[in-house]
């Protein structure tokens, strides 16, 4: 049994195969795109030099990033579909795509047994103009469900937006050369049963983690680099000493679990 509220060293599969049916409310995870180019060559590049263009502060490498396109839709496929059996009925799954591998993505989704419910996109703030091109400003969220969505009117209906606008975080904020900014997390994390538990099978810097435990939730997730999960477990750390433990326990009185 994997452990609640603490990020894993590990791979994801193996990581999920331990977590037992219908024990999580909300899938959110950024996954490795296996992009940063059209070509084979193009995807073999260190992420550093993919994701990243400046040499200054350069963030360490990460792993799983260099699959071609048919093996990237086999693994997501098979991490989705432990998803799937993880998540309760309802529950949504929520992963993040660049424009290259958005096809991809949905398809995997779709293969691993989800619903598909939409696309959201996330407009970065700030994203370079690039000559004679639209601008490249916009990472994607494939949105998919375990079953059915509860459409009901009820007056505890959540209406949420289909498009979010965050600067992506830099400097002394950015420890992932693919971070996602907090605030972005905790609002697309509205989807989800207060105080249920969500799964990120790829933490990276933790972004999952302290968006759960800001907003009143637990988390469950692995990451398999040993930098990267010590940097993201620290960050849990030092958000629980800052005051979100205190927090977390104020709404944990106030909510029941999604399991229940």
């Amino acid at each position: 049994m994997a452990r609640i509220d603490v990020i894993e060293r590990g791979d994801a599969l193996r990581g999920l195969m331990r977590i037992p049916d219908g024990f999580c409310g909300l899938l959110l995870t950024d996954p490795p795109y296996s992009s940063g180019g059209m070509f084979r060559g193009d995807r073999s590049q260190a992420t550093s030099e993919k994701y990243q263009t400046s040499d200054a502060a350069k963030k360490p490498e990460f792993y799983g990033d260099t699959r071609d396109e048919r093996s990237l839709v086999l693994w997501n496929t098979l991490w989705l579909a432990e998803c799937w059996r993880i998540l309760a009925d309802g529950s949504s799954a929520l992963v993040f795509s660049d424009w290259r591998q958005l096809a991809n993505t949905t398809d995997a989704v779709q293969a691993g047994g989800f619903t598909l419910r939409g696309i959201v996109p996330w407009r970065k703030a700030a994203a370079r103009p690039q000559p004679n091109s639209f601008r490249a400003e916009c990472e994607y969220v494939v949105w998919a469900s375990k079953g059915a969505v509860d459409r009901r009117p009820l007056t505890s209906a959540k209406y949420l937006p289909g498009l979010y606008e965050y600067a992506a975080p830099v400097g002394d904020e950015r420890i992932h050369s693919t971070q996602k900014p907090v605030g972005l997390i905790r609002d697309l994390m509205e989807i989800a049963p207060e105080g249920c538990i969500v799964l990120d099978p790829f933490m990276g810097s933790g972004t999952t983690a302290v968006a759960a435990i800001q907003t009143g939730r637990h988390f469950m997730g692995f990451e398999l680099s040993d930098e990267y999960c010590d940097a993201a477990n620290r960050r849990v750390r030092e958000i629980v000493r800052g005051g979100g433990r205190h927090r977390w326990l104020r709404a944990l009185l106030r909510r029941s679990w999604c399991r229940s």
